[in-house]
């Protein structure tokens, strides 16, 4: 081959390779290999790709955001296999978790939820209570409460419900989650900071 076709077919694979090298363009956001699971943002949506660059759950609007602890970055991540959804029913914002195929796994059903770590996931229910009526007014008097539990990667109570409070509704519908007081400190422990100021360890 003459030394001038030999350089334009080199030239040639040159290109070829960069341009199959390309795998993903016009990203807005990426974040970091996890589970063999990298979430990339486009368009203001999310999806995952393995670490060939293949699409493995297709770019959606309800993926949650994580900061990560190394970067101090959000984006979505699987922990232990789950990955935190959320979805809004009637002004409300609820969480839920789906697997590494995309299915949901726990329905969004929870107003707050926090990744799993150790097999387990700190969750918040809130609950409507009717407690009385008004009679002048003729309508029910309604409490307002969250509680917090612990539940397994498939969904189950694995507590009793933990710091039950009161809670204004209106806060909820800030689109804000309302702030845990428990967290999980390992071995089948947790650890719940009550209204007096005081920590509760229980185990389970």
């Amino acid at each position: 081959m003459p030394m001038k076709n030999l350089i334009f077919f080199l030239l040639g694979v040159i290109v070829s390779i960069s341009v199959n090298a390309q795998i993903m363009m016009n990203l807005e956001e990426v974040g970091l290999l996890s589970e063999g699971l990298l979430a990339v943002k486009k368009n203001g949506q999310w999806a995952f790709v393995d670490h060939k660059g293949a699409i493995v759950i297709d770019f959606r609007d309800d993926l949650v955001e994580v900061e990560n602890v190394l970067n101090k970055k959000k984006y979505p991540v699987f922990h232990e296999g789950r990955c935190l959804i959320r979805r809004e029913k009637e002004g409300l914002i609820y969480y839920g978790y789906i697997d590494p195929a995309g299915i949901i796994v726990i329905e969004p059903q929870y107003v707050n939820a926090t990744p799993f770590k150790g097999g387990f996931a700190v969750v918040m229910n809130y609950i409507k209570e009717v407690v009385g009526k008004n009679k002048l007014l003729g309508k029910d008097v309604v409490s307002y409460r969250i509680e917090e539990f612990v539940i397994d990667a498939d969904g189950k109570t694995m507590t009793p419900m933990l710091n039950s409070r009161n809670y204004v509704p209106d806060k909820m519908k800030s689109k804000k989650a309302p702030d845990f007081t428990s967290k999980l400190l390992g071995d089948r422990m947790i650890g719940v900071y009550t209204e007096d100021n005081n920590w509760e360890l229980h185990s389970f």
